[in-house]
């Protein structure tokens, strides 16, 4: 089976850098990341991911409106939403996607509940 492929899209640097760098610590994912909604998509298109870490307050596109468009062109089949906005409500349009409480990780949050989610998500086949 293929090594999975990972998505962190954030426009904080430091946060971005920190959770990809954790992540590509274990060795079962390609972890590639991206600082805008436009850019995750480019680097999508070339590649598709089975999993996308999305940050909701970007600069341009917002992390909703990445998400409805990497679902729309297939590019990625999973989300989880790591954002600071904690009193943000998951909207039905994110429910219509897929999204669940269980995909919502307020910052800040340990790395390691991320990880566990992502895992929990490849085993099950619902990335």
């Amino acid at each position: 089976m293929a090594t999975p492929h990972i998505l962190i899209l954030d426009d904080e640097e430091r946060i971005r850098d920190l959770l990809t760098q954790y992540l590509e610590d274990f060795d079962e994912f390609t972890v590639r990341s991206a600082h805008s909604g436009e850019q995750a998509l480019e680097l999508l298109a070339l590649e598709p991911a089975e999993l996308a870490v999305v940050d909701m307050r970007l600069p341009g596109m917002s992390g909703t409106q990445f998400i409805r468009e990497a679902s729309a062109r297939g590019v990625c089949r999973h989300f989880l939403v790591h954002t600071g906005s904690v009193d943000m409500a998951i909207s039905s349009e994110l429910k219509e996607l897929g999204l669940t409480r269980r995909d919502f990780f307020f910052k800040p949050v340990g790395a390691d509940a991320i990880l566990d989610r992502i895992r929990e998500c490849l085993s099950q086949g619902d990335a």
